[in-house]
């Protein structure tokens, strides 16, 4: 550690490094606080590899972050060494209107870049996840997490044309068509060297810009939240409305997530009449008879499997404004985040969607067992050729029996998907190890061989697969 600091200080300036690691050493997870030597701010990709060829020379770990608000713990510095705060990179580099790709630094937020699309591209639209306007585009994409538009396109690792990264030893590496061209179009026809740094949370080095796709804004939509009295009539729905290959999102949520919406916190109970979940769908076309088409298949649909008649989330709003709060991306859902105590955690994954209702029925009943709310979210995605399950549970730091209660239950959670079939994505520590357990010997193989070859002395966000 002899003269680390002062290292750090003739690259960054003073004012961006920060002996005081406190901030840095938790998150709104049960995971426990992690330790740390000292944090430092780049501005630029240049600085970025300044400083990992300080770390590298003398040895130390580094931990990436941007918002630290992945729900995983992935974040938390785990064997002391540097905090590597990324925000300060947070330029959009460029937006390739032809192309449709747009190329962003790690600090930029979801909020910023719809802003920026809006005034400078108003024709091309990205996707957003129900995740903080304040949240990092590029580390949603790079841990393969999911948005509003994934029915159609998939997970958001499949998004990326390509990526600039540093690895361990300061080494600076382009994958994507960006290798070679000066148009990022996409991944192919190299070797796709893109997946190196995707799902590997940071353990393979630290990207510094990254090629996402964008798609055509359409011209007319409707969004609709629809009722649904059980899980097999939801589930059916959701299967077909995917296969017509019609819609733009599908998504769903169980009941509790509507009374939180509303303030509830303890004791929440399903009353009787009330709907299972409620599944918000969004139709979009490039024509009014289009949109006229789709609106009468998603009504029959909906019908066919005895969901309720959707409500047109415009009309929901006048009746119920706190609805707005899940009609429009990005947004702060507000409920999860100010929940008592500042507890959050999950388990989500994807899997077949012909295990999808036994995986939530298994995964809500543990849930309740373990004293918290029956709270899943769940999509379609990529046309309905896997699914989404994710179970969530909002608790109280300060109770370490709450804590405990909920260490216990992700362990179980994990276990649950992966009996089905399903694969959590954004694994945690915990999750990973359990992944790994029941992998191919050769993937396992495979996949040390990958961390051997980039990262020898496991420096790069220790702790993590």
């Amino acid at each position: 550690m002899g003269g680390l600091a002062q290292a750090l200080v003739e690259v960054v300036g003073p004012e961006h490094v920060q002996r005081d690691v406190t901030p840095f050493l938790t998150d709104v997870t049960e995971a426990p606080p992690g330790h740390a030597d000292v944090v430092v701010r780049p501005a630029t990709a240049d600085e970025v590899v300044a400083v990992i060829r300080i770390v590298h020379e003398r040895g130390l770990p580094v931990t990436p972050v941007v918002a630290g608000y992945n729900v995983a713990g992935l974040a938390i510095p785990r064997r002391g060494g540097v905090v590597l705060d990324l925000t300060r990179l947070d330029r959009i580099i460029e937006v390739d209107r032809e192309s449709m790709y747009v190329v962003v630094e790690p600090g930029v937020t979801f909020g910023q870049l719809k802003a920026h699309l809006d005034a400078e591209a108003p024709e091309l639209v990205y996707a957003y996840p129900f995740a903080p306007p304040f949240t990092s585009v590029m580390a949603n994409a790079l841990l393969d997490g999911l948005n509003n538009l994934s029915l159609r396109h998939g997970a958001m690792g499949l998004w990326i044309n390509g990526l600039e990264a540093v690895l361990a030893d300061g080494t600076v590496v382009r994958t994507g068509a960006g290798a070679v061209s000066d148009v990022w179009f996409g991944r192919a026809p190299l070797p796709d060297l893109t997946g190196l740094f995707v799902s590997t949370q940071g353990t393979t080095g630290v990207v510094t810009r990254i090629a996402l796709q964008l798609q055509p804004k359409p011209e007319h939509r409707v969004r609709w939240f629809a009722f649904a009295h059980d899980l097999g009539a939801a589930h059916g729905a959701m299967r077909a409305l995917a296969r017509t290959g019609s819609f733009d999102d599908v998504g769903l949520m169980t009941w509790p997530a509507g009374k939180m919406l509303f303030g509830a916190t303890r004791g929440l109970v399903r009353d009787d009449g009330e709907p299972m979940a409620f599944l918000f769908i969004d139709v979009t076309a490039a024509s009014a008879a289009e949109l006229a088409a789709r609106v009468e298949m998603a009504r029959q649909i909906l019908h066919d499997h005895g969901v309720e008649p959707p409500f047109e989330v415009a009309d929901l709003l006048k009746l119920v404004p706190k609805y707005a709060k899940l009609a429009e991306l990005p947004t702060t859902l507000d409920f999860l985040l100010d929940f008592p105590g500042g507890g959050l955690s999950w388990v989500g994954s994807y899997g077949p969607g012909d295990r999808w209702v036994a995986g939530a029925e298994k995964g809500l009943a543990l849930l309740e067992e373990a004293g918290f709310p029956p709270f899943l979210v769940a999509r379609p995605m990529a046309g309905g050729h896997y699914f989404v399950l994710r179970f969530v549970a909002c608790f109280d730091k300060a109770d370490a029996e709450e804590v405990e209660r909920v260490r216990t239950v992700m362990g179980r959670l994990a276990d649950a998907v992966l009996d089905h079939g399903y694969v959590p994505y954004k694994a945690s520590a915990d999750a990973a190890r359990r992944v790994l357990d029941r992998a191919h010997p050769g993937f396992v193989d495979l996949w040390a061989r990958v961390r051997q070859a980039l990262d020898p002395d496991g420096r790069m966000n220790p702790g993590r697969w």
